[in-house]
């Protein structure tokens, strides 16, 4: 598991840098002010979980999955951070179904 570090988003600009997504998944700290670029590179559509920590408003506990089609990206806004953000690590943990030709970055705002 990857502990990935948030890239700033500034008003000169960004050139993102993408890594490998982890088997084993990644995580990131997580203020409420990151978000997570996914590129699927694969043949293949994937899903990219974000694993619920704590329960939603309405007392379930419960991850967000988001299907990722083959050779597209998705940006995902981990909020609210009372669901996705543990408590002791105030990291976020992100999860793949496949990680083959899929890279991650963070963003934070």
């Amino acid at each position: 598991m990857a502990d990935l570090t948030a890239q700033d988003i500034t008003n000169t600009g960004l050139a993102p840098v993408f890594v490998a997504a982890d088997v084993a998944g990644d995580t990131f700290t997580n203020t409420g002010r990151e978000v997570v670029h996914v590129k699927n590179g694969s043949a293949a559509s994937i899903n990219v979980t974000l694993v619920g920590k704590n329960a939603c408003e309405f007392g379930f506990l419960h991850d967000d999955v988001v299907a990722v089609p083959a050779g597209a990206e998705s940006i995902i806004d981990p909020t609210p951070t009372r669901r996705f953000v543990d408590k002791t690590t105030k990291k976020t943990t992100i999860n793949y179904s496949a990680v083959t030709s899929v890279t991650v970055a963070v963003y934070q705002k």
